[in-house]
């Protein structure tokens, strides 16, 4: 095969490509951020078969659709800085790791320092899992990173980190991380006693989580700046309408009386405490 057939498929694409990578769930993240951007009108060419590796990102490219705008493929943890050096990818997310192949990889720190110097070396936009400590890391030193995670204490594991959870010890000072949730083994809402590093504030996170066994799970998407837009909009929104709605007896004032007095609706009453009130509520949703 020719070594830069990846890189010579991947350049048709106008959208450029995303690489998403991770121990457990990137065959069901890779297909629900399909489903995203088909709803969205954006054609993607996908390794939907799940064969991960450099010959399975080659077979998809060459089987793409014409219409395809975007790479969508999800790259198995020791394969991703060869396909990333191949493809140029525009971003790249990465779940979580764990030791579930010790007899391949070895300990998580390998894979670790591989996507470290992956990262130092290529540029691109980090989507990154903050309730996993080790991907939280490499995406500290990029100020533009994209972090998500769960906030949500109900979906928190009864009991706490368990004894044999992975990636226990903060990479900053080597203290043991203290957790106020586990969501799943070392993955949940951490600090260093020691050092202060803990879990950053996620950009995207679930919440209202309710699963349903192996069938799926329910939630709610909060978007953290998309609520702070929100908020700081209420409370003009709703001094805007009622100014327009003023009656006419605010009208009827006087050009003196208006000017020793602006005009303000509602007037210093029960309604203007109402109409606080309301606005309070609003900024707080």
């Amino acid at each position: 095969m020719d070594p830069r057939a990846i890189t010579r498929l991947a350049g048709g694409l106008s959208e450029g490509s995303v690489l998403v990578s991770a121990t457990n769930g990137k065959t069901t993240t890779a297909a629900l951020a399909a489903s995203v951007f088909e709803a969205a009108g954006i054609a993607t060419v996908h390794n939907v078969a799940g064969a991960n590796m450099a010959g399975g990102v080659a077979s998809a490219l060459l089987q793409r659709d014409a219409l395809a705008r975007l790479g969508l493929f999800e790259v198995d943890e020791f394969w991703l800085d060869e396909v990333a050096a191949a493809v140029g990818p525009r971003a790249i997310l990465l779940g979580n790791l764990f030791r579930d192949q010790l007899d391949r990889y070895g300990e998580l720190e390998t894979i670790a320092e591989r996507w470290a110097a992956l990262i130092a070396t290529r540029p691109t936009q980090l989507v990154l899992n903050a309730d996993d400590p080790l991907i939280a890391d490499l995406g500290r030193e990029h100020s533009d990173t994209l972090y998500f995670g769960i906030e949500d204490p109900t979906a928190a594991r009864a009991g706490g980190l368990a004894h044999a959870s992975d990636s226990k010890l903060c990479r900053n000072c080597g203290a043991a991380y203290v957790y106020a949730q586990v969501y799943v083994a070392h993955l949940g809402d951490y600090a260093c006693p020691n050092c202060g590093r803990r879990r950053p504030q996620p950009s995207v996170s679930a919440r209202s989580v309710v699963l349903d066994g192996l069938r799926g799970a329910n939630l709610r998407a909060a978007h953290a700046a998309r609520d702070r837009r929100r908020a700081d909009r209420a409370p003009r929104a709703l001094q805007t309408s009622t100014t327009r709605s003023a009656p006419r007896r605010s009208r009827a004032r006087s050009a003196s009386s208006r000017r020793r007095s602006p005009r303000v609706w509602p007037p210093p009453s029960r309604s203007s405490g109402a109409a606080s009130a309301s606005a309070s509520t609003g900024a707080s949703s």
